[in-house]
């Protein structure tokens, strides 16, 4: 598949670049308060229950709001779209100002899901734009160098976010994370309207008849049923939340409290620098996601990479929940999450050549819900059992829930019950 370099891009394609740079100033800022969001609830409260519930108050407002937020960017400006979710979230980023005792933690909770809402119909926006603002030869290395940026942003980010919150305080990285959203809503601003919007010939668009909302969604649903590869995939990627859902508390209960020291350390150097071996060993893994996916060139070596990968990757989890210091804990997340955005890489461009374009969407968001819900519930499960079980011991029953769909991937391809199709590996889509 044909497509320009990255530096080709930036350089000849300046809506494009706009876009981009207010992507990686928003999601910088973005990081910065994550950071301080934890550590506050930790001060404040300490008790898993108030962490997990900043984390479910992150993800579950996606699962009301998505459907919502896509019908509305294909109806109004999205531009409009893009620059107002940018301003409300420099709003509310300032809310977390006012929190300054444990009556206050229901602020924390509402400010972070409100963010998330506004930075659905953002990314619903973004994604919308992405196809209209770049040629075919560009599309994929704008897809790439958005996708590898987000995972760099979470490195620089966690990183720069726990030194911000350790040396300035928590305040500092909410203020930072307001103005990045000003400074991303002045870039898209710059962008013409026109440049996010299809061009098409006069007589050229057809009209569709009208569906229920209701009825799109069974069509899909139907697809997915009907559609082993698919909906393996799927299953794949729900099993593997029952673990991976753990990781975002498992790190703020090992860094801010095995590895703090106590006094004026709270534990945020630790958190950010086990945020920091996660992203870039994520950054890294799609990466080498392009090796992986030339090395994985016929069905039957597609089909053992995804499942070896998840066992693998989850066991190196598993191993770091036993490891003695803070270092070799994050080495071993790093490499988990290196051999896990490798995977993900390679799946995601097997799913998109499979999936007919009328279904890519709601394919998509089906696996990502269905993902984000199961993410929810393990979070909800692991806070309350780590009333019981220490973290370390949680850690290594995430990596073994994380590697357990690799496993039955691999029973699967064994017995022939399903396989790889040979257009996933094909340069062609569905």
């Amino acid at each position: 598949m044909a497509s320009v370099a990255y530096n080709e891009l930036l350089r000849s394609n300046q809506n494009f670049r706009r876009l981009w740079i207010g992507q990686v100033v928003s999601e910088l800022g973005t990081w910065f308060s994550f950071i301080a969001e934890l550590g506050l609830v930790r001060v404040l409260s300490g008790t898993p229950l108030a962490t997990t519930m900043l984390l479910v108050a992150r993800l579950l407002p996606f699962l009301f709001v998505a459907p919502i937020a896509g019908v509305f960017v294909d109806r109004r400006s999205r531009k409009r779209i893009l620059i107002a979710a940018d301003i409300a979230r420099a709003v509310i980023a300032l809310g977390f100002l006012t929190v300054g005792s444990s009556s206050g933690l229901w602020v924390v909770y509402v400010c972070a899901a409100l963010t998330t809402s506004c930075s659905t119909f953002f990314e619903a926006g973004k994604n919308a734009v992405m196809p209209n603002m770049v040629s075919p030869k560009e599309l994929l290395s704008a897809n790439v160098l958005m996708f590898s940026t987000r995972f760099l942003q979470l490195t620089l980010g966690a990183a720069l976010g726990g030194v911000t919150a350790a040396r300035f305080g928590y305040d500092a990285a909410f203020i930072v994370n307001s103005l990045s959203f000003i400074v991303s809503a002045v870039f898209i601003w710059k962008i013409p309207s026109d440049a996010m919007s299809a061009v098409r010939a006069e007589g050229e668009i057809e009209k569709r008849p009208e569906r229920s909302f209701l009825r799109e969604v069974g069509a899909g649903l139907a697809y997915i049923r009907t559609t082993p590869f698919v909906r393996g995939i799927i299953l794949v990627n729900v099993a593997w939340a029952t673990g991976g859902g753990m990781n975002n508390l498992l790190f703020d209960r090992i860094g801010g409290h095995i590895f703090a020291h106590g006094g004026s350390d709270r534990g945020d150097w630790a958190v950010a620098l086990l945020y920091t071996a996660a992203g870039g060993g994520l950054f890294i893994g799609m990466m080498l996601a392009r090796r992986a996916g030339a090395w994985a060139a016929d069905e039957r070596r597609a089909g053992q990479f995804i499942g070896w990968a998840l066992v693998v990757h989850g066991l190196c989890f598993a191993v770091s929940g036993i490891m003695p210091s803070l270092g070799w804990v994050a080495f071993f997340v790093a490499l988990s999450r290196m051999i896990l955005g490798s995977e993900f890489g390679v799946q995601e461009t097997l799913m998109m050549r499979v999936l007919p374009d009328e279904y890519r969407g709601r394919v998509f968001t089906t696996d990502r819900a269905l993902e984000l819900t199961t993410m929810t519930l393990s979070m909800i499960v692991a806070g309350w059992m780590m009333s019981y079980v220490g973290p370390r011991k949680m850690m290594i029953v995430s990596g073994l829930l994380s590697a357990s769909p690799g496993v039955v991937w691999l029973i699967a391809l064994s017995v022939r019950r399903f396989a790889v199709p040979a257009r996933a590996v094909s340069e062609s889509y569905g």
